[in-house]
């Protein structure tokens, strides 16, 4: 009796560990389904988003240019008055129907990275408008022109900025984006790059366009250095950082050999008449 009874403890012991054991075995096997189904998930969004890209811009009726492109990114703050960096209405106003009346095709971000990089154009005249900072004026001001004349334009965004004052809240920038603007990077706090340390730049790069990449769903391309500052550390940290472009504040048409992480844009200043804002868009345009 006392050895069937010792027989059935150490079987029921046996059974218990077996079990425990299967347990465990069975926790790691469905942590390792789901590494496992990780993996192929971010393989199969990442291929989505690049077959969504190929599709949205289709370049197959681009023409194709002799000489490499040279591509006017016209830099505008504040829609207002006050100073050298603030343009009025009535200017921008006019400035933009010149562009209209005068054929001028303007550009998304990811379409000025194919201007460049394939050396071809949707059309002989091309612009890509921008504005720095994120102004409210930029919204109430300048955004009923360009849906006017059904215009594309890029903001480039202080990410701390958002919703303060004088600053675009996230309702209008998710407006002006469904009417075909583009949110871009000026950076996390608008520090002036070239004074920061490595990690500190870094910082503002990496932080920013993940930010702008989670917060709009979409490949923030373009940053733009605050103030226009920057030096060897910052075109290599951008570029690691995942953008295929910046711009900064030097003057003239951006061109490729300028290097795609330090284009240049033609200032819009205030007070210029139409006709002169017309010779600086067409630049050494023949």
């Amino acid at each position: 009796m006392k050895k069937t009874c010792m027989l059935m403890t150490v079987g029921f012991l046996a059974l218990l560990i077996s079990g425990c054991m299967g347990t465990k075995e069975q926790t790691e096997g469905n942590q390792q389904v789901i590494k496992e189904e990780e993996g192929p998930l971010q393989l199969k969004e990442t291929e989505e988003i690049q077959q969504a890209e190929a599709i949205e811009v289709d370049t197959q009726n681009w023409i194709e240019q002799k000489e490499p492109v040279e591509l006017p990114i016209l830099m505008y703050h504040s829609i207002s008055s006050g100073n050298s960096l603030r343009v009025p209405k009535s200017e921008f106003a006019a400035h933009m129907k010149w562009l209209k009346e005068n054929d001028y095709v303007t550009l998304s971000p990811e379409e000025a990275y194919r201007v460049f990089t394939t050396n071809t154009k949707p059309s002989e005249k091309c612009v890509l408008i921008t504005f720095d900072d994120g102004y409210t004026d930029n919204y109430t001001k300048a955004f009923p022109i360009l849906k006017q004349y059904g215009m594309k334009a890029t903001i480039f965004m202080i990410e701390q900025s958002i919703g303060r004052s004088n600053h675009l809240t996230d309702e209008q920038m998710d407006e002006m984006i469904t009417n075909g603007l583009s949110i871009e990077s000026h950076t996390i706090h608008h520090l002036e790059l070239n004074r920061l340390s490595k990690e500190q730049q870094k910082e503002e790069l990496k932080g920013s366009k993940a930010f702008f990449d989670q917060r709009f769903s979409q490949r923030t391309r373009m940053v733009s250095y605050p103030v226009g500052r920057y030096n060897e550390d910052t075109l290599k940290l951008a570029k690691e950082a995942g953008y295929q472009m910046a711009v900064t504040t030097e003057p003239g048409h951006a061109k490729k050999e300028q290097g795609m992480m330090s284009l240049h844009r033609v200032r819009i200043s205030p007070g210029l008449s139409p006709e002169s804002f017309g010779r600086l868009v067409k630049g050494n345009e023949r």
